[in-house]
């Protein structure tokens, strides 16, 4: 019986030899293909590097345009602001103004209406003109000569009293 087993002993190492044998000639074949391949690894790797260099500089210039840009938004929004600014006071001041040209004209009506039945008609009208005018001159300085202001309202006053009627 001990013949038997060492030689099925001898078998079953000889075929795991003829395995061993396959597997390191695969083996050695995969690392053939892996040292030919390094080649095209190495390739891959500098196109990497160079994309990656060129992608930073790119992010540097993206980020150097984005500054540049807040930077005009920035002082596109600081004049903005002021016109902003600038326009709700001339709004303001416009608004102000009609009040007190509605004023002076509801101002005119009544005293038109007060004198209408007399002969002084005109004279009590402008008046009244005279005051709104000097009053509406009065509250205003914008550097322009008063004289011709209060003229032009004045005129624009007797104009708007002379449509009503």
């Amino acid at each position: 019986m001990f013949p038997e087993i060492s030689i099925l002993f001898e078998l079953l190492l000889v075929g795991m030899l003829a395995m061993m044998i396959y597997y390191a000639w695969r083996l050695n074949e995969k690392l053939s293909d892996l040292r030919n391949d390094k080649f095209e690894l190495e390739k891959l790797l500098t196109t990497f590097a160079t994309s990656t260099e060129r992608a930073e500089d790119s992010i540097l210039r993206l980020k150097s345009k984005a500054s540049e840009t807040v930077e005009v938004l920035e002082e596109k929004v600081v004049k903005a602001v002021t016109l902003r600014d600038e326009l709700s006071f001339m709004v303001e001041r416009a608004n102000e103004m009609a009040d007190r040209l509605e004023s002076a004209i509801n101002n005119g009506r009544r005293s038109q209406s007060k004198s209408y039945g007399r002969s002084q008609n005109k004279p009590m009208a402008a008046a009244a003109v005279d005051e709104s005018v000097s009053e509406l001159s009065g509250k205003q300085d914008d550097g322009i000569d008063p004289e011709s202001k209060r003229k032009e309202k004045k005129s624009d006053l007797l104009k708007a009293l002379e449509g009503m009627r």
